[in-house]
Formats: structure tokens, C-alpha cells, sequence
């Protein structure tokens, strides 16, 4: 079919045969092209859906590496090293 859009080319390796062969027990009747279109729409809403979930468990990290770190410093560090800079 004519489009000006670009098209991507895969090869069937042994891993993509694979993911085919799951596609079809979703999309059973469906040619290759479909079912690789099937899988990246898939692939990309499950990317999106788990970005949240991801910068949740990168926030608890860092919270817990601050907690772990607080209180290593005596208190007034920060004044007393900003005073010994020249304005």
C-alpha cells in the first residue's frame, strides 16, 4: 500500500519468531505485519504504564539514601563553610 510514511524492516530472528508465535494465541489469524503492530502498541502502553511505578522506586531510593545519610554532618556545617567563601 502507498504511504509516505517510513516503514521499519525486522527480521525474523529466532526471538522475534518467538514473540510472534505468543502474538498469535492473542490475535490468532492475524499476518506478521499486524501482529507485530499488535506488539509494539502493547509494548509501548506497558513502557507508559510502568513509568510512573518506576520514578516511585527511584524517589523511595533516593529518600532512603538521605535518610541514611542525615545527621552526618554537625549541625551549622553548612553556614560555617558558606562564611569561609569570599562573597
Amino acid at each position: 500500500m502507498p504511504t509516505t510514511r517510513m516503514r521499519t524492516q525486522v527480521t525474523h530472528t529466532a526471538e522475534i519468531e518467538e514473540a510472534l508465535r505468543i502474538a498469535r494465541l492473542r490475535w490468532p489469524g492475524e499476518s506478521p505485519s499486524v501482529l507485530l503492530t499488535h506488539l509494539v502498541l502493547e509494548g509501548a502502553r506497558t513502557i507508559e504504564a510502568l513509568e510512573p511505578a518506576t520514578v516511585a522506586a527511584r524517589r523511595r531510593s533516593i529518600d532512603a539514601l538521605v535518610g541514611e545519610f542525615a545527621g552526618i554532618s554537625p549541625k551549622g556545617y553548612l553556614e560555617e563553610l558558606r562564611a569561609e567563601w569570599p562573597e
